[in-house]
């Protein structure tokens, strides 16, 4: 069942109610913030009531209804305007792609990626610095939730919050992903940034992606906002270069497929790095480590 179509004016309800028409799908931790910030500042865009919506991980709700009436926005102005989600683990979460297609079957799809190890390792940092009473170290965050690939159900055992935060090592099967979207999708709805390309060229990136939403690129560029400082250091236990080479060998497959479907350039990945034998895992491994402590620090 398809949602409802952009609305421009419904005189009986203001200016209607509109709905959402792309959505930043992932990836957790490779800038997603930063990009839905900027779109937002877009004229034909409308902020989202806020960045992560978390519509479509909803595990509490009927999915067999076909009833997605309150996923539609209020417009604030009368020409159209674009709508977007910025929930990071769509990608990868299972379902999301499907309940999607049936929401809108023309939602775009934006995608940034990063290094999967790199990814992780930032995820985990995060966890434990936000939730150091309940997320694991690094030995059984690398452990848990770790498949040999993409899953399409969530594991009977798991529950559902615990899922969302400490799944870690899944998230990084970014070939399995696109491959998901693109035959959900179609590989034209679907759009893919590189982390630090767009960091480093964000106008240009603006550019293709606002081509890609049609709608006409920024008349004033936004610009790049300050990233929130982090903490420069995690209490936990560091990676070992066991850990990165076990990481290298459960991607290896999947990158490829990731290469070869995005088409980005991966080129200076610790990932593609490690496979290409620039860079060792033990090398690796202690610049991870220089992050992390055993113990806290005292004032």
């Amino acid at each position: 069942m398809g949602g409802r179509a952009l609305t421009e004016v419904e005189p009986e309800n203001g200016f209607g109610d509109r709905q959402y028409t792309f959505c930043i799908a992932g990836t957790q931790k490779s800038g997603t913030s930063t990009l839905s910030a900027m779109l937002d500042k877009h004229r034909m865009i409308q902020r989202a009531p806020k960045k992560e919506m978390h519509y479509f991980d909803d595990e509490k709700r009927d999915w067999t209804s076909g009833d997605f009436s309150d996923f539609m926005v209020p417009a604030k102005r009368p020409r159209p305007q674009l709508m977007g989600d910025a929930t990071p683990l769509y990608l990868w979460w299972p379902q999301a792609l499907d309940r999607i297609k049936a929401y809108n079957p023309d939602m775009k799809i934006i995608a940034i990626f990063r290094d999967p190890i790199e990814r992780l390792f930032s995820q985990w940092v995060m966890n434990v610095n936000r939730w150091p009473d309940v997320a694991p170290d690094w030995p059984e965050f690398l452990t848990r939730f770790a498949p040999d690939g993409l899953e399409d159900q969530i594991p009977a055992d798991a529950n559902v919050d615990g899922y969302r935060m400490n799944s870690g090592v899944v998230r990084g099967y970014y070939g399995a992903q696109l491959e998901r979207a693109h035959a959900l999708m179609g590989a034209d709805q679907v759009h893919v940034l590189e982390f630090r390309s767009f960091l480093t060229d964000y106008r240009n990136a603006l550019d293709r992606l606002t081509e890609f939403l049609g709608i006409h690129a920024f008349r004033k560029y936004p610009d790049l906002p300050h990233s929130m400082p982090g903490k420069p250091t995690v209490v936990g236990t560091p990676p070992t270069g066991a850990d990165i080479a076990g990481l290298v060998d459960r991607y290896r497959q999947d990158f490829s497929v990731f290469k070869k479907l995005s088409g980005l350039d991966v080129s200076q990945w610790p990932l593609q790095r490690l496979l290409d034998g620039d860079v060792e895992p033990d090398e690796l491994a202690a610049q991870y480590a220089k992050k992390v402590v055993a113990t806290p620090e005292h004032d």
